[in-house]
């Protein structure tokens, strides 16, 4: 018996070889400081389901406050993913800089730094790697009425932000700032750590064009979010093979966010299945794509816009707690396309 746990655990923590051959780490996202079904869902459970996925990952968001006020809640993730052979990739969400809207970016860089210092000093050697922020290429995406760093009035709707003046200058400015101290704490704290800077995808390279080409921003990872609606990231539009316009970059190049968009809501279980069976396992086939991370975990049927992502369902329990219902087939779908089967 001692022999088979023991086989079991070494082949948790080795890394998931695709179909393809190529090495791919599988992660999966949740909120367990922060929403109210992973708060009721005990982590430990929320860690087997993980771990029966199949995946090494649990990306999971870190506000500064919350951190503050929940350190103990985290410690006990940390240590339990550990014991399973988890790794946690935190969110770095906005530092207390980030969310003052009358904060200068040298404030809001010297916040970040604080945050990101404390917080990678503690995990210093347990957590490898740290996502600085999610999506502030949506935040600095310029809106009409706006004008461009150029100096042109924006007329139009939300540009596709393929273009560097796609980015309002301001909001650009506190982004970046945000970014670089959050880059600037990890590293300080520990150096072999690798810090991921994301986008919430489709064409959005505009942002990454500044934050690389422009001001050599340096960052280790470079993410990507990609949804159903967006189509196939090898060919958009049905021609821009977007990784290798990305591998370009000179980054490895991960997915942190994908799923169908609106998961399984309107009763379309089957097709989120689908979806994690095919152009998942695309994503996770493809050689120039070092990670894939599915959103996500559990449902959130409190939320209007987000309810029915997870892979498992929720249900009130008579104690009005959420408790894991069921797995959904989309479960079971990307189990096997994580171990590589039909």
């Amino acid at each position: 018996m001692r022999g088979l746990v023991f086989a079991i655990l070494i082949g948790s923590l080795l890394p998931r070889i695709s179909a393809g051959g190529q090495l791919t780490e599988w992660g999966v996202n949740g909120h367990p400081l922060s929403q109210a079904a992973y708060y009721d869902v005990p982590i430990d459970e929320q860690l087997d389901l993980v771990s029966e996925l199949g995946a090494r990952w649990y990306r999971v968001d870190l506000e500064a406050g919350s951190f503050r006020a929940q350190t103990a809640r985290f410690d006990e993730l940390v240590a339990d993913a550990s014991a399973r052979g988890i790794r946690v990739l935190p969110v770095l969400l906005s530092s207390p800089g980030c969310q003052d809207p009358s904060a200068t970016p040298a404030r809001i860089r010297e916040a970040a730094y604080e945050f990101a210092s404390t917080v990678a000093s503690r995990y210093k050697g347990r957590i490898t790697h740290w996502e600085l922020g999610n999506e502030f290429d949506a935040v600095a995406m310029i809106r009409k009425g706006e004008t461009t760093r150029g100096g042109t009035e924006w007329k139009w709707d939300a540009p596709d932000g393929s273009s560097a003046d796609d980015y309002a200058q301001d909001r650009y400015e506190k982004a970046r700032a945000e970014i670089e101290g959050l880059c600037e704490g990890v590293k300080a704290a520990d150096g072999r750590a690798q810090t991921i800077v994301d986008t919430a995808g489709w064409l959005h390279t505009g942002f990454i064009d500044r934050l690389v080409r422009e001001d050599h921003v340096p960052f280790d990872i470079l993410a990507w979010h990609w949804y159903s609606e967006m189509g196939d990231m090898t060919r958009v539009q049905g021609q821009t093979d977007l990784v290798a316009a990305l591998r370009a970059y000179g980054k490895p190049l991960w997915i942190t966010e994908t799923s169908r968009r609106g998961g399984s809501s309107g009763g379309t279980e089957r097709e989120l299945s689908d979806y994690a069976r095919t152009s998942i396992a695309l994503l996770g086939r493809n050689p120039r794509i070092g990670g894939v991370f599915v959103y996500e975990l559990l449902d959130e049927p409190y939320l209007a816009d987000t309810p029915a992502y997870g892979l498992v369902a929720v249900a009130r329990d008579a104690g009005n707690r959420w408790t894991v219902a069921r797995k959904k087939e989309a479960f079971d779908s990307l189990r096997a396309t994580i171990d590589g089967t039909p």
